[in-house]
C-alpha cells in the first residue's frame, strides 16, 4: 500500500506543529479502507493546508469505496454483483467496462489503488486552523485492531464496526483481509487493540480468538450507532452504569447496553433543562398537554427522585440499580481470563 494521503506530501503542508503531529498520529492508525477513501478524497477535494487535510479526514464518511474496482470493467462488475445482485454466471454476459465507464462519468469519482471512490454527500467545515484538535472524532471507531500476516508482517489497521452485513458491500473486514493476503482470520495475528471505551484497556485478553474479538468490536459499534434505538440520555446511561458496576470488560459493557432498563438515572444538573421534562413526563407524573404542565417544577422533581430512589452520584449524573432482572447475553456471571495474546 502507498503512503497517504495521496498525492500530497502531508509533512510539507502549511500548518502548526500540533496539526502536523495530529496528522502523523491519525494517518498512522488509519484502517485500510480509510486509506483508500482518503486516497480518493484527496483527489476530489483541494488540500492546501494541514487544516484542510484534517477537515477531510474527519469526513471520510462523505465518500464511498467500491473495494477492488480499480478500472471500468471491475467497477461495472462491482455494481452488478453487489448493488444489482446479478447472479455471478450472468455477469460475464454484461459489458461491465461500459457499465463502469458510465458510472464513473455519472458520479464523478476516481480510481485509487484499492478501488473506486466517489463523494456521496457535501463536506462541512468541521475543522479550521486554530480550532481545538481535542474535539475531533478521528473516525469514531468503536475499536481499532492492528493485524499482521506472513504477507504483511508490518501490519495494517482494521476499524470496527464493519457494515457489510447492513450494506451487502465489502467493507472494513474485506479491505483488511485483502491487504493481509488472507481469506480467514486464522492467518492473521493481533498486534494491538484499542477500544473507544475509556474503561476497557485490554480487550484482547478477554477473548480466546481473533474472530470473537472482532465480533465484540462489531457489536459495540452497532450499539453505539443505534444509541439504544433513540433512547434519551443513552450515552449518559451507559457511562454511568459502567461506572456504577466498575466495568472493565468489553463483554460486560455489551451486556450493560442491553440492560439499561435495570438502572434508574437522573442526568447531571447541566442536562436538566434538556431532559428533566422528558423524565417527568415518562414517569407519568405530569401530562405534557395539561394546563398544569407549564407550571410544573421539573428540576424539583429530579431532586426528589434522586432522594426517593437513593441514586448515587457519578460523573454523568445520579444512578442506582433497580429490581429488574439483569440478563447476561455476552458475559458470564463469573468471567474468566481468555488466551488471545498480542504478538
Amino acid at each position: 500500500m502507498k503512503n497517504y494521503p495521496y498525492p500530497y506530501p502531508w509533512k510539507g503542508l502549511p500548518g502548526t506543529a500540533e496539526e502536523t503531529q495530529y496528522l502523523g498520529w491519525r494517518l498512522s492508525e488509519m484502517s485500510v479502507r480509510e486509506r483508500y477513501l482518503l486516497e480518493g478524497a484527496s483527489q476530489l477535494q483541494s488540500v492546501d493546508t494541514a487544516a484542510d487535510l484534517i477537515n477531510l479526514t474527519e469526513q471520510l464518511d462523505s465518500f464511498s469505496l467500491c473495494l477492488g474496482a480499480t478500472d471500468n470493467a471491475a467497477l461495472g462488475a462491482y455494481a452488478a454483483r453487489y448493488r444489482e445482485k446479478i447472479p455471478e454466471k450472468r455477469i460475464s454476459l454484461l459489458d461491465t467496462a461500459r457499465w463502469g465507464r458510465d458510472l464513473r462519468e455519472r458520479h464523478g469519482g476516481v480510481f485509487t489503488s484499492g478501488g473506486f471512490v466517489e463523494q456521496t454527500s457535501p463536506l462541512q467545515q468541521r475543522y479550521a486552523a486554530g480550532d481545538s484538535l481535542s474535539r475531533l472524532t478521528a473516525g469514531d471507531a468503536a475499536m481499532r485492531l492492528k493485524l499482521a500476516s506472513a504477507h504483511c508482517p508490518d501490519g495494517v489497521w482494521l476499524m470496527l464496526p464493519d457494515h457489510e452485513p447492513v450494506t451487502g458491500e465489502p467493507d472494513e473486514l474485506a479491505a483488511a483481509r485483502e491487504a493481509l493476503g488472507v481469506t480467514g482470520w486464522n492467518g492473521a495475528v493481533l498486534l494491538e487493540a484499542k477500544c473507544c471505551l475509556w474503561n476497557i484497556t485490554n480487550p484482547a485478553r478477554q477473548y480466546a480468538t481473533l474472530e470473537q474479538l472482532i465480533d465484540a468490536g462489531n457489536n459495540l459499534g452497532y450499539v453505539l450507532e443505534e444509541q439504544g434505538q433513540g433512547m434519551p440520555c443513552f450515552d449518559e446511561y451507559f457511562r454511568a452504569a459502567m461506572e456504577l458496576e466498575g466495568c472493565t470488560r468489553l463483554d460486560e459493557a455489551l451486556d450493560i447496553t442491553q440492560n439499561l432498563h435495570c438502572y434508574d438515572l437522573i442526568p447531571s444538573e447541566e442536562y436538566w433543562g434538556k431532559f428533566d421534562r422528558r423524565i417527568a413526563e415518562r414517569s407519568g407524573i405530569v401530562d405534557p398537554n395539561s394546563a398544569a404542565a407549564p407550571y410544573f417544577d421539573y428540576a424539583a422533581y429530579c431532586k426528589s427522585e434522586i432522594e426517593r430512589l437513593g441514586l448515587k452520584r457519578c460523573a454523568d449524573g445520579y444512578i442506582a440499580r433497580n429490581d429488574q432482572a439483569f440478563l447476561h447475553e455476552f458475559s458470564e456471571s463469573a468471567p474468566r481470563e481468555q488466551s488471545l495474546s498480542l504478538m
